[in-house]
C-alpha cells in the first residue's frame, strides 16, 4: 500500500507567491511521484488578509490532490497590530503568544478539525512553516508522524515561547541550510537526531530572451535586479535608498529593476523600474539579462532567487545581515555581500565595472549550485525522511 502523506501549508496554488509556499508545492509534487499525497490548506490567496479566494473542498493542482478549508474571518489588521505589540513585549507569556497566533491567522477551524480527527489516516504529515496557525495549532494532534519544514530565520516572532511546543512536537525537522539548522539548535534545542539539512533543488532555466523583457518594459540601460515581494521586511525600501546613494556617486551606474508584488510607496527615479508581478518566463528573462542580482532581505532560510540567479550564471549581491545568504554565497562562490549603503555602492560598482570577473563568479556559482542542489538528491532526502517518520509512527486507530 502506498505511503499516505499530508502536506500542510497556509496557502497553496500556482498563483501563490512566497518562498515557503513554493517549497511546499515542490515537496508535494516530488513526493507524489511515489506516494499518495494530499495537500491540506486554506482557501486564501493573500497572506495579509487571508480572505477566501479559492473554493472550498478538493481539487487537483498539477496532479496533486488539494483539500481547501475556509478561513473563519479575514485578518483584523488593527487587532493584529495590538496583539503583536503585546506579545513582543512579553515573549515568554504563552497566552499572549497564542492570542498573537490567532490574530495573525489564518484561522481555519475546518483544517484544524480535519487533522485532529483524520490526522492518523496519514502515515506522515509535513508542515510548512513554523510561523502560522496552520502549523502551530495542529502539530500537536499529529506529533507522532510530523515533519516540520520551519523556514526559520532570525525575526521577532522567533522569540515567542508559543513556538517552543511546535519544535518539541516534530519527529523530524527539515532545514534548508546549515545556518538555519544552527539557529534551530540555538533557539529550540533541535538536536542532531531530529535534524536534517535538505533544502531545494534547482530546475534548469528555460530558454531566455533578455531583449524581449527590455523592449516590453522600456529598460534601455544595464541593470541590477531584485525579485520578490516589495515590502520593508524584505529590505526593498532600504535597497532603493542604498541604490539612490550609489547612483548619486556613480551617475552612469546600473539601473535598478524590481520584479514582484507589493504596493510599497517608493520615490520616483529615472533609474528605477517597477515591473510588478511577472510571469515565470519574464522572471527568467530578467535574471538572464541582469548585470547583478541583488538580495536585500535580512530574513531568509533559503533564497530560491539566489539559486535561480546562479542557474543563469549571474553573480549576486546579498544583505550581510542574513547568515543564510552569506553562507550560500560562500559555499557556491557566487557573489558578494554588503553590510551598509557604502559597501553596497562599492560592491555593486565593482561588479558593474568588471563584467569579466562578474561573469566568472556567476559561472562558478552555476557549477557549484548545480551540484549542491540536485533535484535527485533533494527528492531522495525528502522521501527518506518521510519513510523514516512513517516507519516509526504509532499504529492507526
Amino acid at each position: 500500500m502506498s505511503t499516505r502523506v499530508a502536506v500542510v501549508v497556509q496557502r497553496y496554488g500556482l498563483e501563490v507567491q512566497g518562498g515557503a509556499e513554493a517549497q511546499a508545492r515542490h515537496v508535494a509534487e516530488a513526493l507524489a511521484e511515489s506516494m499518495h499525497v494530499e495537500v491540506i490548506t486554506t482557501c486564501a490567496l493573500d497572506y495579509a488578509t487571508w480572505a477566501d479566494h479559492y473554493r472550498a473542498g478538493a481539487q487537483d493542482v498539477n496532479g496533486v490532490r488539494v483539500l481547501r478549508f475556509p478561513v473563519a474571518a479575514p485578518r483584523d489588521a488593527a487587532g493584529f497590530e495590538r496583539a503583536t505589540r503585546a506579545a513582543y513585549a512579553a515573549p515568554h507569556d504563552e497566552a499572549l503568544g497564542l492570542a498573537w497566533m490567532r490574530a495573525q491567522g489564518p484561522d481555519a477551524p475546518g483544517l484544524t478539525a480535519h487533522l485532529a480527527e483524520r490526522g492518523r489516516d496519514y502515515d506522515a504529515v509535513v508542515l510548512v512553516t513554523y510561523l502560522y496557525a496552520t502549523t502551530a495549532l495542529t502539530i500537536g494532534s499529529v506529533a507522532d508522524r510530523a515533519l516540520l519544514i520551519p523556514e526559520l530565520h532570525d525575526e521577532p516572532p522567533l522569540r515567542l515561547s508559543v513556538f517552543d511546543r511546535v519544535f518539541a512536537a516534530a519527529r523530524l525537522v527539515l532545514f534548508n541550510t546549515p545556518e538555519e539548522r544552527a539557529l534551530g539548535a540555538r533557539r529550540f534545542g533541535v538536536d542532531d537526531a531530529r535534524a536534517r539539512v535538505v533544502g531545494l533543488g534547482v530546475d534548469p532555466p528555460p530558454p531566455t530572451d533578455p531583449e524581449r523583457l527590455r523592449r516590453a518594459h522600456g529598460i534601455a540601460r544595464p541593470y541590477a535586479l531584485c525579485v520578490g515581494r516589495l515590502d520593508p521586511s524584505k529590505g526593498t525600501d532600504a535597497l532603493v535608498a542604498d541604490h539612490a546613494r550609489y547612483r548619486a556617486a556613480s551617475p552612469e551606474g546600473l539601473d535598478l529593476v524590481l520584479a514582484g508584488s507589493g504596493e510599497l510607496a517608493l520615490p520616483e527615479h529615472p533609474w528605477l523600474h517597477r515591473l510588478g508581478v511577472v510571469s515565470e518566463q519574464e522572471k527568467h528573462d530578467a535574471l538572464a539579462g541582469a548585470a547583478v542580482v541583488v538580495l536585500p532581505s535580512p530574513y531568509e532560510s533559503l533564497s530560491i532567487v539566489q539559486l535561480e540567479a546562479w542557474s543563469h550564471g549571474r553573480p549576486t549581491l546579498a544583505n550581510a545581515a542574513s547568515p543564510v545568504l552569506v553562507g550560500q554565497s560562500r559555499r557556491c562562490g557566487g557573489g558578494l555581500w554588503y553590510a551598509d549603503a557604502d559597501e553596497y555602492a562599492v560592491m555593486l560598482d565593482y561588479l558593474a565595472r568588471t563584467p569579466v570577473l562578474a561573469d566568472a563568479i556567476g559561472r562558478q556559482a552555476h557549477r557549484a549550485a548545480g551540484e549542491a542542489h540536485s533535484w535527485d538528491r533533494v527528492r531522495r532526502q525528502w522521501r527518506d525522511a518521510v519513510a523514516e517518520v512513517a516507519a516509526g509512527r504509532a499504529p492507526a486507530a
